[in-house]
């Protein structure tokens, strides 16, 4: 029997975007308003998440954006900590699917995770409980690579002995399943659990969720 793959993203599929008190938390270590800060934040963060830059790269560029002192290393340190806590808040309905769908009775189905995520965060999440529902992770600062890269996905399907056919992505950014789609591989736009689950009901995997 060969293994389909149900590949997931994390951040707005398994974790939900930072409420606003994770926001408030970054912004008060930089001595700024929530309204300054998310527009300085995400300029440099796709090469952050690639691995481009590095934590400290990444803080001294949003520091400039903000016309702010560049970040001393305990700052640094600080701002790590309070980022990873930002994306942390995790969405119980999509770990309770997870957990259904990596079920010891779905026999011929895996899951992987697939995230474009800079490498404190990935190895925090290895570290939870819930990573072992993925028999892989494979995340965008390992490899110098972030989605929508085509390359990102041909990684992808090497490092799971999988062609295309084999997988089906779940993203919550259409770019990235677009990117996928061009490649053969079966995309679903992730929105909420709710709608996953009926979107996969219609799917090759409508059998492997109650």
């Amino acid at each position: 029997m060969r293994t389909e793959w149900i590949v997931f993203d994390f951040g707005g599929v398994i974790c939900t975007p930072p409420p606003d008190h994770a926001g408030e938390a970054l912004a008060g270590a930089l001595g700024v308003t929530q309204g300054r800060l998310w527009p300085a934040y995400w300029p440099d963060r796709a090469a952050y998440d690639a691995g481009v830059i590095d934590a400290a790269g990444f803080w001294r560029g949003v520091c400039a954006g903000l016309e702010r002192p560049a970040p001393d290393p305990e700052l640094v340190d600080l701002l790590v900590a309070a980022d990873l806590d930002a994306w942390m808040h995790l969405n119980q309905q999509t770990l309770d699917l997870l957990a259904e769908l990596g079920e010891p009775t779905n026999r011929g189905i895996a899951l992987a995770l697939l995230s474009n995520a800079p490498a404190e965060m990935a190895r925090r999440i290895e570290e939870q409980p819930w990573a072992a529902l993925f028999r892989h992770r494979v995340f965008s600062a390992d490899l110098g690579l972030a989605k929508p890269d085509p390359r990102i996905y041909r990684h992808l399907c090497e490092r799971l002995d999988a062609h295309p056919g084999q997988l089906l992505f779940v993203d919550d950014r259409a770019e990235n399943l677009e990117a996928a789609r061009e490649l053969g591989i079966e995309s679903v736009l992730f929105t909420d659990t709710p709608t996953l689950r009926a979107a996969l009901a219609g799917t090759r995997f409508a059998g492997s969720i109650r």
